[in-house]
């Protein structure tokens, strides 16, 4: 048995770790390899030989071609020489489809976790895992249907066991400001936030707490360096604990949406896509909201300032509402921990991802 993960998107990154943690992975340190881990986590043997280029949407993929062909290659070198038995791509599903339409090989065990969201996706994604994966070890128990019953595991959200669930319902101070974990993203939402943070800035008594990766962290410094209530914060090992003390937060529709929620955070989201992959979202998206908690409970509980919404005028005027009238922020954030609840979201077992190695072990 030798294993490679490959991640390549910082929310996939924070799976891994929870996978990582297991005894079974510690124990059979030697045979087990990642590709595309960040700096901060190298208690694996990590052999990424490329510089890792976040990718949003068809726009950017069309411009990255190069790199993404050029990846592929990188990675098929790799399981050349190591002999893999075992490879697990983790989230990003249209490369792992990518890659294995080139390079799929009889020898390998192929597994997806983290499936492509296929209850709001049209299901040939689905289809396409059936016919080509050993196994799909999915964080959404939703997705059950859409699988082969021999194939399809549902192991549970790994946030709901690194978060810290906050029961603190203090007066709104602490303010957490996520812009998003791409390059494109950050350069999109950091103006708006700039002008949100002029309209907030009556409000003496808050703190913004930025949660950044490493590479973006001298960037954003920088770009706030005059504003004195701001604070830095990298996501390391204290981040759960820190995003719990929050009060209230302004985040960029992603896997931090969920880390929020399960922490009893109120929050808002915003995005802005370039136009032509936003249309092409929505022409293939079976719904009209992007947060997990708004799409299960068909109903819009976390507010989403997308595409024109989101101005820093729009989310200045709704967060003064809830700051200043006290039964409403009670009632926001009691139907944010009542839709979190009926999404029906388990504890992460990694027992589910070791069973199945330990059969080849």
């Amino acid at each position: 048995m030798k294993i490679l993960f490959i991640t390549l998107e910082q929310s996939g990154r924070q799976i891994l770790k929870s996978i990582l943690d297991d005894n079974f992975f510690k124990i059979n340190k030697n045979q087990i390899f990642t590709f595309g881990m960040d700096n901060s986590y190298l208690e694996f043997n990590d052999l990424t030989n490329i510089k890792i280029t976040p990718i949003m949407g068809l726009v950017d993929i069309v411009r990255n071609l190069k790199y993404l062909f050029n990846l592929r290659l990188k990675i098929k070198e790799i399981v050349d020489t190591h002999f893999f038995t075992h490879i697990f791509f983790i989230d990003s599903f249209d490369f792992s489809k990518f890659y294995i339409q080139k390079f799929k090989s009889n020898n390998i065990k192929y597994c997806q976790i983290v499936g492509p969201s296929v209850f709001i996706w049209k299901s040939s994604k689905a289809k396409f895992i059936n016919r080509n994966f050993d196994k799909i070890f999915s964080i959404f128990s939703i997705e059950k249907s859409y699988y082969k019953s021999d194939i399809y595991e549902y192991i549970g959200h790994p946030l709901k066991n690194k978060t810290f669930y906050s029961n603190d319902y203090n007066e709104i101070k602490n303010i957490g400001i996520f812009l998003g974990s791409r390059q494109q993203e950050i350069n999109k939402n950091i103006l708006i936030i700039k002008k949100l943070l002029l309209n907030l800035k009556k409000y003496n008594e808050l703190v913004f707490h930025f949660f950044v990766t490493s590479e973006y962290h001298d960037f954003i410094k920088n770009y706030f360096k005059d504003n004195s209530n701001i604070q830095i914060h990298l996501n390391d090992n204290s981040y759960y604990k820190k995003i719990s003390n929050l009060d209230f937060a302004f985040a960029c529709s992603g896997t931090v949406h969920l880390e929020l929620s399960f922490s009893n955070i109120p929050h808002l989201i915003f995005y802005k896509a370039n136009i032509i992959n936003y249309s092409i979202f929505k022409f293939f998206v079976r719904s009209k909201y992007l947060s997990l908690v708004n799409i299960f409970n068909k109903k819009e509980i976390v507010k989403e300032f997308i595409q024109n919404d989101f101005t820093a005028t729009k989310m200045s005027n709704f967060f003064t509402i809830l700051k200043l009238n006290k039964d409403k922020l009670h009632n926001y954030r009691k139907n944010m921990f009542d839709g979190i609840k009926s999404s029906n979201f388990e504890n992460f077992r990694s027992s589910i991802i070791t069973d199945y190695l330990e059969k080849f072990s």
